[in-house]
């Protein structure tokens, strides 16, 4: 391939490129914005992708000043990144979707103006994978330590503060009230936002790149120091002024004073630093003549083919995924509701499930009941989740992700294999749990077409090749709980509701379609 310098294009090559992709990624980054707009944990995503552009203006004096040299190793990038966009959309999977842009980006910069050129905006272009949400499985696993670890610091700083606490798991009971260290209070927020905040910052107001890096690993403490703050402030107020400061207006007050907290914080930090190690350039001469460069575009003359082979590329994924857009089939199915409220000999109750955490759930259909057998032994607990659709990122979590913030804490997990008439046995999740001095048993699996497995991360993988192969991503959780006579053993739990749990699996795929 042919090497210039970096000048002026034609227009219209760029213009083709980019209808191109706003084709291929127009719904995806619709649906990002709208989760930016929604989400509070990722609303931080609107200034990451200007932030970006910022930079680039910034560095386009230096830009146009190197050497055109475009790689056919560009190829073979774009090319993966439109297959993980291809397996992403049609496997309901938001992350790769999304991810899958930086990857096409990344094929085109090398394919048109090479690596030096990628490596001079690698920073720009890295920053842009913070506008994409972390997925929901992970998410899932990162929240909900920062909620006990912040249940657990105020746990132990309230009593030297004069109040006393009980907690159980992010519940802290106060003598005014319980305090929740619900999902907003983790910090997951303010984390996600000071990080962004931090790297911006460390790049507008620093130049030695160990700094930058030493601020953007910094706001993680900071963002968790101040995190536990709020909450011993909300149990402080609570406690000696007012419950309604655990709430409302004067909780979410409290969560931006305290992001404002954090930033001062890291500024501070950062004028310790200067201060310690201060920086022997002279700050003048940070001007360059890059303001008053040109702006510039990147020549595609004389890489005719490799325009070619782009559009092709790009053109060819936007139609196959045209082709196979629609939505997803419907399946007959009987509703949750309609379980047999009788099973054997165990008769139901059902469980109202409240708003705040049907909101969690999301869209789908919930079933939650009591079964009992006329008190010859423990309860039953039977929670059924399913979702008819997850291309929108609403999935079942596993449950050891919110029993231990509910105040249970494991004591044992175990695989162990279920049997049903006229199917292979497939392996649950034998989850042992305490409180206290009581302990209750649970079995809980991911049900899909005929499909049982006890993974999380096995069943995001057949959703995508569910996705794929049948263009359906529905699914569900199944959680079946009994609290332990004392002394009694898992094994002999587990014996118990075997019969309960026999009588639970012919009728998931009248629920759960095959």
């Amino acid at each position: 391939m042919t090497s210039g310098r970096f000048s002026r294009g034609p227009y219209w090559q760029l213009g083709i490129l980019g209808a191109l992709i706003l084709w291929l990624y127009g719904s995806t980054l619709a649906h990002l914005v709208w989760q930016w707009w929604q989400d509070p944990n990722f609303s931080h995503g609107f200034f990451v992708p200007l932030f970006s552009a910022f930079v680039l203006w910034q560095e386009r004096g230096e830009l146009a000043k190197l050497t055109v040299r475009p790689s056919w190793a560009g190829l073979p990038i774009l090319a993966f990144g439109l297959c993980v966009m291809i397996v992403g959309r049609l496997g309901a999977e938001l992350f790769l979707s999304r991810s899958s842009l930086l990857l096409v980006l990344a094929g085109l910069i090398v394919l048109f103006l090479g690596w030096n050129f990628f490596r001079a905006v690698f920073f720009p272009w890295a920053f842009l994978i913070l506008m994409i949400p972390i997925p929901a499985i992970l998410l899932n696993q990162i929240t909900l330590p920062l909620q006990l670890l912040a249940a657990r610091v105020a746990a132990a700083a309230l009593p030297i503060l004069g109040v006393p606490v009980l907690r159980e798991g992010n519940i802290i009971y106060l003598p005014a009230m319980p305090l929740e260290v619900a999902d907003a209070c983790s910090g997951i927020r303010s984390l996600m936002s000071l990080v962004t905040l931090a790297i911006i910052y460390g790049y507008l107001m620093e130049k030695r790149r160990w700094v930058r890096w030493l601020l953007a690993l910094a706001s993680v403490p900071i963002t968790v120091f101040a995190n536990d703050v709020r909450i011993v402030g909300t149990g402080l107020l609570v406690q000696y002024w007012d419950p309604a400061m655990a709430e409302g207006y004067y909780h979410a007050s409290w969560g931006w004073l305290i992001f404002v907290v954090s930033l001062v914080m890291l500024y501070s930090l950062h004028l310790l630093i200067r201060f310690l190690f201060p920086d022997k350039e002279k700050n003048d001469q940070s001007t360059t003549t890059s303001s008053a460069a040109p702006i510039v575009f990147p020549s595609l003359k004389g890489g005719a083919t490799s325009f070619i082979l782009a559009i092709v590329l790009l053109a060819g994924a936007a139609t196959f995924l045209q082709a196979h857009a629609g939505n997803e089939p419907s399946v007959s199915r009987a509703e949750l509701q309609q379980v047999p409220t009788q099973l054997g000999d165990f008769t139901s109750t059902d469980v109202a499930i409240d708003q705040d955490t049907l909101d969690k759930l999301g869209h789908g259909d919930f079933l939650h009941r009591v079964y009992q057998d006329n008190g010859k032994s423990p309860s039953i607990d039977l929670f059924i989740a399913y979702y008819p659709s997850q291309r929108a990122g609403e999935t079942p979590h596993s449950p050891q992700n919110c029993l231990p913030g509910s105040g249970w804490t494991p004591v044992q997990n175990q695989r162990i294999l279920l049997t049903m008439p006229d199917h292979e046995p497939f392996p649950a999740n034998r989850y042992l749990i305490a409180k206290g001095d009581s302990r209750q048993l649970v079995l809980y699996w991911f049900w899909a077409h005929n499909r049982g497995v006890a993974s999380e991360w096995w069943a995001k993988y057949y959703l995508v090749k569910d996705s794929i192969q049948m263009n359906r991503s529905d699914g569900s959780l199944v959680r079946i709980t009994t609290p332990m006579y004392r002394g009694e053993s898992a094994e002999a739990a587990q014996q118990r509701i075997l019969p309960f749990v026999g009588n639970v699996l012919p009728l998931l795929n009248t629920f759960v379609p095959e």
